[in-house]
């Protein structure tokens, strides 16, 4: 039985089909080949006009004569009006029209097509940077542009850092895996005035590939910071592995080139695994555990109410005072009891060994430092860390007092959940069993939640399964009835702006359940956005904005390594800690409530205790951190001098 052949398959139709296809391909290939289809058919028409001219004049002494006379007239119009006879001017007519939709015009889309196909790949940034001694930001999250901004920012400690390095100018170079105009826009945008296409560059790739790693010059970077994981990232766990995975591939190409990895900046999510990220490295590096941190200052600013405020200050460029790292220079040999007394602009804290090894902060005051030791500040500016009093008094004896513990069974109330909260709970346990009663309130299933914190219950804690923004839900908790209430940026939400605008929903729902007349609990407020600090300005709530310290860290880090030891051990638990006491423990002998007292006089009486005066705090303001010796002060109850101090063990 004969098969019928399908309609539309002739020999003929097939054969089309094939020179498009070939055609097709050959467009494909490029701009060498679309460059001379468009030669070929101007020399095609060039022949054609040509031969029919010669055919019907008689005036051309050959073929090639009326092949140039009519290429002339296809690649130039001007020639036209120079031909006699009808022939001529006919044909010359012709091949003029030609030549504008043929010559001109294909040329022109072609060359158009190549220049913004060229250009889009040029904006891609799929070219290798020719840079040495950058900053290399690996991924474009969230994170990136607060990163971007505080390393434009860091100003002095920019300069020290190029200054070190000998580099001239500070390039960054960040790694996305799209660069498109959104972004850029959303980096010019949160930059402002500091943006610089100079020095802020893109180029296209993950991290996870060597080939795209090898486009933001690695081998000759000063530093690679690694950020943290994406808003509202499903899979935090994935993300750390991505980042170890990311050290490897790099040490081992490296390895491959016979180069030194530089200095390594990794932000994790747990910080259980940065033992197995420091293995997988083979350059020296430094980690950033996100989430622990933020829940340490959490919990800190919880045990004391003003914290928040002395961290955000501390770890925020531009906010008055923050931690300085400086040469002791000649300086060596002098007992710190008497050193600290040499800087009049400057709180000294101690100092860290350069290899960040060795940390004494709020050591004993015989205690002498070494040639390669920095010393660790609280101060307005790099300049004001300099000695500026040749002439000290005798160094003060230290008698340590052990300090005074935060009352024991504290109620704690946490509206929300996000991934933060396990290491928050963790935070809390450290302080005892006894030392916090806690009741979890948000809309994930209990049995989710456990999950997360890895089957095991804690006897403190209580989780309630209910929404806090319904009306009569927060009334029937009775919010006043607790000492603290935290509530924790939710990261199920798309995007930072519906996050902080369901917090700043729940704290008005929360400032509705409290009466006005009666206790009112101390109320701390997790937000994602700085911008939107302004909504409680006014309030009596703390504010933190998470992913502006942990951004602060991870820049501040890469430009001065040894910062990440003494952020470490400042928010720990134990060891050297800032807590607020009360004023009326510092008054010098002799001096009552009420009366004027200096500064200075204030840090003796710490500095008898064993303890670094840091500020003040008066009533429920803010703290003042490092004012000047000279200024007086009448404090009273209620009042509290903030100091570090020193704790031989956990509490609890």
């Amino acid at each position: 039985m004969q098969e019928s052949r399908p309609q539309g398959r002739t020999p003929l139709a097939r054969g089309l089909n094939r020179v498009r296809f070939v055609f097709e391909r050959l467009m494909l290939r490029g701009l060498r080949y679309r460059l001379l289809f468009a030669a070929l058919i101007v020399l095609g028409v060039s022949l054609v006009a040509g031969v029919l001219v010669g055919a019907l004049d008689a005036g051309f002494a050959d073929a090639s004569e009326a092949i140039w006379w009519a290429f002339l007239r296809l690649t130039d119009p001007g020639y036209l009006g120079d031909d006699e006879g009808v022939a001529r001017r006919f044909i010359s007519t012709i091949v003029t029209v030609l030549g504008y939709v043929l010559f001109l015009g294909l040329l022109v889309a072609i060359l158009t097509q190549w220049m913004n196909q060229t250009l889009e790949r040029f904006e891609s940034g799929l070219t290798p940077v020719a840079l040495s001694g950058h900053v290399v930001i690996l991924g474009w999250t969230h994170r990136t542009p607060a990163i971007v901004q505080d390393l434009m920012r860091a100003g002095g400690r920019v300069d020290r850092f190029l200054a070190h390095r000998g580099i001239r100018e500070l390039r960054i170079v960040i790694l996305a895996e799209r660069v498109d105009g959104r972004v850029v826009q959303e980096l010019r945008e949160r930059l402002g005035p500091l943006w610089d296409d100079r020095r802020v560059l893109f180029r296209s790739g993950t991290p996870l590939r060597v080939d795209h790693l090898e486009r933001v010059a690695l081998r000759k970077a000063a530093v690679i910071i690694l950020p943290g994981p994406d808003f509202a990232e499903p899979d935090p766990d994935a993300v750390d592995a991505r980042t170890v995975k990311t050290l490897m591939t790099i040490s081992l190409r490296l390895e491959e080139l016979d180069v030194t990895p530089p200095l390594a900046v990794a932000e994790l999510c747990d910080a259980r695994r940065a033992r197995v990220a420091r293995e997988a490295y083979a350059g020296d590096i430094e980690i950033v555990a996100a989430d622990d941190i933020i829940s340490r200052v959490i919990a800190q600013s919880v045990r004391q109410r003003g914290m928040c405020s002395v961290f955000t200050e501390l770890l925020t460029v531009g906010r008055g005072n923050t931690l300085y790292l400086h040469a002791i220079g000649d300086l060596v040999g002098v007992p710190f009891g008497e050193l600290r007394q040499r800087f009049s602009r400057a709180i000294l804290l101690g100092a860290v060994g350069s290899d960040s090894k060795r940390l004494a902060l709020n050591p004993d005051p015989e205690t002498v430092f070494v040639s390669d030791d920095l010393l660790v500040f609280v101060a307005r500016g790099f300049d004001d860390c300099a000695a500026d009093r040749a002439e000290v008094g005798e160094p003060i004896p230290a008698m340590r007092v052990a300090p005074s513990e935060p009352p024991r069974g504290r109620r704690l109330l946490i509206l929300g959940w996000s991934r933060r909260v396990p290491a928050l709970l963790r935070e809390f346990a450290r302080y005892g069993e006894d030392a916090f009663q806690i009741d979890i309130v948000s809309t994930i299933p209990v049995a989710a939640r456990q999950k997360l914190l890895g089957g095991t219950v804690s006897s403190g804690v209580r989780h309630i399964e209910a929404d806090a923004t319904v009306p009569g839900v927060l009334e029937d908790m009775n919010p006043a009835s607790y000492d603290n209430v935290v509530r924790v940026a939710s990261l199920r939400t798309a995007a930072e702006e519906e996050a902080d605008a369901t917090s700043a929903f729940a704290i008005l729902m929360l400032r509705g359940a409290i009466p006005k007349d009666g206790p009112h609990p101390h109320v701390l407020v997790e937000m994602l956005e700085e911008e939107n600090r302004f909504l409680f300005e006014r309030e009596r709530e703390d504010v933190i904005t998470s992913p502006s310290l942990v951004s602060y860290l991870v820049s501040q880090v890469a430009l001065r390594r040894e910062l990440a030891a003494v952020f470490a051990e400042l928010s720990r638990p134990w060891g050297a800690q800032i807590v607020l006491h009360p004023a009326r423990d510092y008054f010098p002998p002799g001096a009552t409530p009420g009366q004027p007292l200096r500064f200075e006089a204030i840090e003796h009486v710490a500095a008898a205790r064993g303890e670094i005066a840091l500020g003040l705090q008066t009533g429920e303001g803010d703290p003042t951190l490092n004012p000047g010796r000279d200024s007086e002060w009448s404090l009273g109850e209620g009042d509290a001098v903030v100091v570090l101090t020193s704790y031989d063990e956990l509490s609890g």
